[in-house]
Formats: C-alpha cells, structure tokens, sequence
C-alpha cells in the first residue's frame, strides 16, 4: 500500500496556502487538475507533481520566516513558529485553568500576551522604523534613538521625577526616560513584558480580533514565558554588577602591584583582599554611574537583555517605576539593539555566537502558549473576577506622548 510522509500537514498547509491567495500564482495547468481531483481518501489521486508541491510547502514551514530590514515577517503556522519557541495549544476551558493555576502566582518568569499568535517579537519602534522607511531618511538608528531621549527628557523630566519622589543624578537616565515614554504611546525599542501571567493575558485579549483567514495560526493569540534566570547575560543588573566587580578588580590588582614591596609582599596582600570588594554599591545609587552606564550609546552595543527594578533591596536601581501604568503592570523591559531584527531571532543569533560544544544546538528563545480566541470572553470574565480589569492594567490614561516620536520623525523630514 502506498505511503506519503506527513499526508495530513501537507494537505493542511497546501490547502491554507491555496485559501490565502496561493491559488492564482499557480501557473502548472497540470498541478492545477492534480490539485482538483485530489481525493483524501485515495493516496493514488496524490500524484508524485502534487506531492512534491506540497513537499516544497511544508519545506518552506520547516525553516524561520523570511527575513528583510524593509518588512515586517510573520508566521504562517505553528510549525513555522515552532523554529524559534516551545510551544503549548490551549483549546478548552479545562485546559485554560490548570495553566492559570499553575502560573497566577509564579515568581521570577517575564511574560508577554500578543493578540496575535502569527506575529513576531518586534518593538513597536522597529515595527514603525520599517512602516515609515526611517531607514531612508535617517542618518542612522543610534542617532534617532538619541533624538528621541533627548526629547522626551526635555518634556518630560517633571513628570518622571515628580512619580518618582526622587530627585538624584541617575533618575533620569536614558532607559528609564525611554521606559516612560513606552508606557505612554511612543514607540522606542523596547518591549513590554510583565512579572504577571494575568497581566500578560489581558494583554494577549485586549482589542482581540477573529480570525481574519484561512490559517490556523490565526485562531489564536499568544502568551509568551521565559525563566528570568535564562534571559541572556541575566539581565543589565547582572551585567552591572559583573563590570563593577571585573573593574574593581582590576584597580585592586594594580593598585596592590603599585604599593608592594616585592612579589612576596604582593601575593599576601592579594589572598588578604581576594573577597572583598574595590567599590561598594551601597554607594552607587544617585551617584551617576547607572546613568553613564545606560547612556544610549553604551547600549547599543549590547545585544539583547533586559531592564527590571524588582529586586528593592537592590542599589542598582534604572528608575523603571516612573509611570503608574508600569507600577501596575509589574513591568519589565527587553532591549534589542536592532533595528529590524525581532527579538527572538536576534536572541537566536546571540546563543549561537556564545553556544559551547556542551550546549544544545536544538535552541528556542522562550516557551509560548497559543491560546484559542474563543476562550476570550471566558478569560476576561475570570480576569476580572480577579481585578485585572482596565482600570487597573491603565491608571495612567491622560498623558500620551506619541507626539514625541512624530517630531523627531518630522525634524528628520
């Protein structure tokens, strides 16, 4: 009896593929009448024209999306998706709560909701950068960055200070000035993600559509996951810390070489000091070494990481909380130095870069449930039960600062 490999995929994607729009670029009169009398239930009306059509189909869901720094890629089926993120499928009311249950009250993992399931890891900066062809008219990336912060400062220092209740050297540094303009409509290259599994459904929710056409994919929106502890470097307080101890040290190390008698001397006052440490960061907050180490042009040549004030106890702090809507939505920022390349891609590159002959080829960015938009109404009802409603998610709903992005745009016109 006649065996074709993966039968039911192929018709799935063919037929997704002829439903959205595929069919009038077909030219093969032949493929045309193989496509037509094709009979699911006879594997002899699978003709080997056929079959190798929807081969090249499903080959074309095995790898990424096509990428260009001129548009902007989606996914066209879960398998696609698959590439770059484990992946969960939520269907039912049943399967929704044990995931709720299981991560309401999770600690120490950033999620992000996107209404939909086909898009990618984009800023809203980078998704604006290709729509408007900034690429064209501007000098470069950095430097609308640096019109941008340069800008929102000037409007919006008093504002930022003022939800802060503080008033020191490193309040308004470039992340936290661009974290504030996020959270109030302008696009930056930052991504918003939440300490909250609830907070990220609602997000997931929010102004949801139906199904716009024949893919499955668009059946459903997203909640991606992803353990705080393996997001890259660990995050810029890690990367912080991490330089403040590697230049300590070495200012210790000469320091000791410049001050010893001989090299006797010099190696017990090195196992003396072994521990301890050159700077101390109790002193470090207010003292504006977070705002030169934040400065956009230190940042951009960092990858990916990402910017969280969890840890109160902490005198790394990026003053992140300069916005209710931030206060209430736990939120945490991704950085991506890119201009184009959505996060998960360049995430993907980045492990590549580092990944040692011990560590596993088979890479993916972060975990991600696909949830079906039928569930929506039950889980904004089960949301709001549990006070995760508008008002909350958005206490902060009269200041928008759009504009600020429409006139670093409009001085570069």
């Amino acid at each position: 009896m006649r065996k074709i490999s993966n039968l039911d995929l192929k018709v799935q994607l063919t037929n997704e593929f002829l439903r959205s729009g595929g069919l009038e670029t077909i030219r093969d009169n032949q493929l045309l009448t193989d496509l037509i009398n094709f009979n699911r239930n006879d594997l002899e009306t699978v003709t080997v024209r056929m079959n190798a059509f929807m081969s090249s189909i499903l080959g074309n869901h095995i790898t990424p999306p096509f990428f260009s720094e001129r548009h902007i890629c989606e996914y066209d089926s879960f398998l696609q998706k698959s590439n770059l993120f484990d992946q969960g499928q939520i269907d039912t009311e049943a399967d929704f709560n044990k995931a709720y249950e299981q991560l309401k009250n999770v600690n120490h993992m950033l999620f992000r909701g996107q209404r939909e399931a086909r898009w990618r890891l984009y800023s809203t900066l980078q998704r604006f950068w290709i729509w408007h062809k900034l690429y064209e008219t501007e000098n470069n990336y950095l430097e609308f960055l640096q019109k941008l912060i340069s800008t929102g400062k000037d409007k919006y220092e008093k504002n930022i200070v003022e939800i802060l209740q503080e008033n020191h050297i490193d309040t308004i540094n470039d992340i936290a000035t661009l974290g504030f303009l996020q959270h109030h409509e302008t696009p930056t290259p930052l991504l918003d993600w939440t300490y909250s599994f609830q907070n990220a459904l609602y997000f997931g929710i929010d102004n949801i559509e139906p199904n716009p056409g024949m893919k499955e994919i668009d059946n459903y929106f997203s909640v991606f996951y992803i353990q705080e502890k393996d997001f890259g470097q660990g995050g810029m307080r890690t990367i912080l810390d991490d330089s403040l101890k590697k230049v300590g040290d070495e200012l210790k190390i000469a320091f000791m070489k410049k001050i010893a008698d001989d090299d006797e001397d010099f190696k017990k006052m090195k196992e003396h000091f072994e521990e301890r440490s050159f700077f101390d960061t109790n002193r470090v907050k207010g003292s504006g070494l977070i705002r030169h180490m934040t400065r956009i042009e230190n940042l951009i040549n960092i990858p990916i990481t990402y910017f969280s004030d969890s840890e109160s106890d902490s005198n790394l702090i990026f003053s992140l909380t300069n916005s209710n809507n931030i206060k209430h939505q736990k939120g945490v920022f991704t950085w991506n130095a890119d201009a184009s390349k959505p996060l998960e891609m360049l995430g993907n590159e980045q492990y590549n870069v580092s990944r040692t002959e011990t560590d596993s080829e088979d890479y993916r960015f972060s975990g991600c449930y696909n949830i079906n938009k039928d569930l929506a109404p039950f889980i904004k009802q089960k949301l709001k039960e549990d006070g995760i409603t508008k008002e909350f998610i958005y206490p902060d709903t009269d200041l928008n600062t759009r504009h600020i992005y429409d006139e670093c745009r409009k001085a570069s016109t």
